[in-house]
């Protein structure tokens, strides 16, 4: 049987990220967890079935299979889970199962969940290493970090520097790298026939989320950071908005000038005035990407944090480290000043389409 994390659900000390509704300088606070991982922060990677039209969040949210989940972070017979007043029918159990969500042991009959479980104290330790090794990148960066800081007040864009370093430096580099290995290799089969990777949990939840859209057009990428409820255009217009200007960066088509005409995006004669980096700065950025993914690669292979995270695969610790290093790196020039935020995160009824063109950049890659 494969290995899992096991959660600790003492009381422990951590500061919240920036995104979470909370800053990191803030003093600690004891924090309780819910006994369901519907409830908890969850993240599924791997390759799943596009046919079914279900995915396995809605799983572990559908009835008491959260509560279930929880209860078989240590492995429990079937009557070990009623006898912690969890309600449920056979066919949850069997549902699960078939999922790859618990893991059945046919000789003792038990169940255990494959979803591995951080909670507070786990996580608080995973991110005091995570927090020296941004301090670290910040440090190796710096320069990097002041060109591409005058660079953008030079075309008076000075708040997408937020957008360009979690979209693409942070994010979609790594995502690249992951590739192969997280979503190619684990294929469909009978055996796994609706989803095939692996998942985590974290307590407390995030509580707010930020997340990137690429679309990719002739070779070249127009990146999408949601960051907050901000009433705009849909996503179908973004794309025809991407195809629009992505040969003379120009905004053409009548229509899209009166979606974005109050998004900050282009000016008087339809000229994008978002940042358009050009192959130079493309490649300058994909440098200080590597240096990122050559980090979280190293910390996760360090032998302390391959003990705290308990996955097998060193693709799926670096994805899981991926994910806690973007959030602490954008929280720490945050918290120093080195960067400013690009809407109200905390209060999103403040802010307005207007702001849209912070999150908005576009990396010219073709021709």
């Amino acid at each position: 049987m494969r290995k899992h994390s096991k959660v600790f659900l003492l009381t422990a000390c951590l500061a919240g990220l920036f995104f979470r509704g909370h800053h990191a300088q803030e003093q600690e606070k004891e924090i309780s967890c819910p006994s369901t991982l519907s409830e908890w922060s969850v993240v599924v990677r791997g390759r799943m079935s596009r046919a079914r039209g279900i995915r396995p969040l809605q799983i572990i949210r559908m009835d008491t299979n959260g509560e279930i989940l929880f209860a078989c972070i240590e492995a429990k017979t079937a009557e070990q889970i009623k006898a912690a007043g969890i309600e449920f029918l056979e066919s949850q159990l069997e549902l699960l199962v078939d999922w790859d969500l618990l893991e059945y042991d046919g000789k003792a009959k038990t169940y255990l969940t494959t979803i591995h479980v951080y909670g507070p104290e786990k996580i608080s330790e995973i991110r005091k290493q995570v927090g020296a090794s941004v301090e670290k990148l910040v440090k190796i960066l710096d320069s990097d970090l002041e060109s591409l800081q005058n660079h953008l007040q030079a075309i008076n864009r000075e708040k997408n520097i937020f957008a360009v370093l979690y979209a693409y430096v942070l994010h979609d580099y790594a995502m690249n790298q992951f590739g192969e290995e997280i979503y190619r290799k684990p294929q469909l089969t009978e055996e796994h026939p609706f989803w095939n990777g692996f998942a985590w949990a974290i307590c407390p939840e995030q509580g707010f989320d930020v997340g990137n859209t690429v679309l990719p057009v002739d070779g070249n990428k127009f990146f999408i950071v949601r960051a907050a409820s901000i009433k705009g255009p849909g996503f179908q217009q973004y794309f025809s908005l991407a195809k629009d200007v992505m040969t003379d960066k120009r905004v053409d088509d009548p229509t899209m000038k009166k979606a974005f005409s109050s998004c900050d995006v282009f000016d008087d004669q339809g000229m994008l005035t978002i940042p358009v980096f050009d192959s130079l700065w493309s490649t300058k950025l994909e440098a200080m990407a590597e240096k990122v993914y050559a980090e979280t690669a190293a910390l996760a292979d360090s032998p302390d944090m391959k003990s705290l995270l308990g996955m097998a695969a060193p693709a799926q610790a670096a994805m899981f480290i991926h994910y806690e290093i973007r959030y602490a790196f954008i929280d720490l020039l945050l918290s120093k000043g080195k960067i400013q935020p690009p809407i109200d995160f905390e209060n999103a009824d403040k802010n307005s389409p207007a702001d849209i063109g912070s999150l908005l950049f576009l990396m010219k890659l073709g021709n």
